[in-house]
């Protein structure tokens, strides 16, 4: 958006007000922000500010030496620099912050309230901060060779492909593990207590530049999805340092640290269900898939997915002249997994799809992406280190009752969800790591309750962060309150 001339030059004076920036020049990118143990904000993008903090390697043994986190700031309008900071800790994992922030700048205000700053970050890892794996090395053909042989799509699209995912899944961290040793030696130290760790430092560093007491720093937070973890982690392993936290779409913290997600697809087909009855209620103009009523609606979904299941569609793009492809079982499932999350803007796109397919169009489903693959690591190491010493799906037994759960779960995404959310990658990571990185102890604060209540929130109909997960999380930390929105879709900003 762009702004007046006035009001940027106005924008400008209150962050030097606030933070004393008015003689350093304004960067564009996070590469040109000097590291530093102190917090240390330099003017970025026209209207943020920006740091990287210099954090320790490892907490329990500060020799080895440091890492950068990046974090970026947008001060309220009526903020000063003794104002508390919202850090907005972000979904995946893999998640960018400084992205979130960038994207629902002009919310903060009317969400918070412009009495406070706004801060996000991108956890070790992530786009700009330290740690950065790249499995591969480098090597594309190499990545993209793995993909072919693992990303085989629905589990039970035949009968050898979930041992054909079961055993490839290896290859995956023995690469990692190889980018480790020859090129990031401290490559897998991004669990996600050390990035609690991080948001310790970070609220420290803050309230020391403040003139405040480090000592008596909490942290304010809004974690959404995968940041539900980290706020739950930060306040089990620091509960006296919770300032005010709200956790949206809770991940149940339980599961992820078990590698063993069996309960995210709870809500998924009452999310189908959904999107018939609000299809229906939308009317034929509104919405392409429109049937007399919600059952015909399902129902000739479900002829849909039966049909493409028995019979892939050849697209063959002769006319345009562009690549052969084919529609396919798995694409129309990875369609539906990937679009139930916002239903706003993928509801739509699901009725479109649906309509074209009746109507024996099958060239827009075969030219969307399915989601397969793995085209960045930080996400999925994420996972996998943090799961260390407590993974639950290493043997083929266990990956065949988790696949056979998940079926069980969801008519609809149960097969499907496996390969796209790839928790077999983790079954042969064997990540050293020191005790402080590692939870072994259940994620609670029922030893020690947090300084000040945590504000939990869900949808009623979550197909990705059910309602039981934050009905879980809230029986974990007495005092804590869960508020409901009567609503279909994963909770988001």
């Amino acid at each position: 958006m762009k702004r007046l001339t006035t009001a940027l030059i106005l924008f400008t004076s209150l962050v030097c007000k606030a933070d004393g920036l008015c003689n350093r020049g304004m960067v564009q990118k996070f590469d040109d922000v000097i590291p530093s143990a102190n917090l240390t904000w330099t003017p970025c993008f026209d209207e943020f500010t920006c740091s990287k903090l210099e954090v320790p390697l490892d907490y329990s043994n500060r020799s080895l030496g440091t890492t950068s986190v990046a974090f970026m700031k947008l001060a309220g309008k009526n903020a000063t620099i003794q104002s508390p900071s919202i850090v907005l800790v972000p979904g995946g994992p893999g998640g960018s912050g400084i992205q979130l922030l960038e994207e629902y700048r002009s919310l903060m205000g009317q969400m918070f309230g412009e009495q406070y700053n706004f801060v996000s970050f991108d956890p070790r890892g992530v786009n700009n901060s330290g740690l950065n794996l790249d499995c591969f090395r480098g090597n594309a053909e190499a990545r993209l060779a793995f993909n072919r042989l693992h990303s085989t799509g629905a589990t039970n699209v035949s009968s050898e492909s979930l041992q054909e995912q079961y055993y490839s899944a290896s290859i995956y961290s023995e690469w990692c593990n190889e980018a480790v040793e020859k090129d990031l030696p401290h490559g897998y130290y991004v669990t996600t207590p050390a990035v609690a760790q991080d948001l310790l430092t970070f609220v420290e560093a803050e309230a020391t530049l403040a003139g405040q007491s480090a000592s008596d720093a909490k942290l304010w937070a809004y974690g959404i999805s995968y940041g539900t973890v980290i706020g739950a982690t930060f306040a089990s392993l620091f509960p006296d340092r919770v300032g005010r936290m709200v956790l949206d779409g809770v991940f149940d913290a339980e599961q992820y640290y078990d590698n063993n997600w069996r309960d995210v697809a709870d809500q998924m087909d009452e999310t189908i269900e959904k999107f018939s009855s609000l299809c229906h209620s939308a009317g034929p103009d509104r919405c392409s898939f429109w049937g007399p009523s919600p059952a015909n609606i399902t129902a000739r979904m479900d002829q849909i997915i039966l049909e493409l299941q028995n019979h892939p569609v050849a697209v063959s793009k002769a006319q345009s002249q562009g690549l052969p492809t084919k529609a396919t079982y798995s694409d129309l499932k990875a369609l539906l997994f990937n679009n139930f999350y916002s239903p706003r803007s993928g509801f739509p796109v699901i009725a479109k799809v649906l309509h074209q397919l009746e109507n024996g169009n099958a060239s827009a489903l075969a030219d969307i992406p399915n989601g397969l693959g793995i085209t960045s690591d930080a996400g999925f190491v994420t996972r996998c280190v943090d799961s260390y010493r407590r993974n639950k799906l290493t043997t083929i037994e266990e990956f065949k009752s988790y696949v056979e759960y998940m079926v069980s779960t969801s008519k609809y995404t149960g097969d499907i969800y496996p390969i796209i959310v790839e928790t077999i990658l983790c079954r042969s990571f064997r990540p050293q790591l020191p005790d402080s990185m590692v939870i072994r102890n259940p994620i609670s604060g029922v030893q020690k309750p947090t300084s000040f209540p945590i504000l939990l929130a869900s949808n009623t109909v979550d197909p990705g962060t059910p309602l039981k997960s934050a009905q879980k999380l809230s029986s974990q930390f007495p005092g804590s309150v869960l508020l409901l929105q009567e609503g279909v879709g994963v909770s988001q900003i």
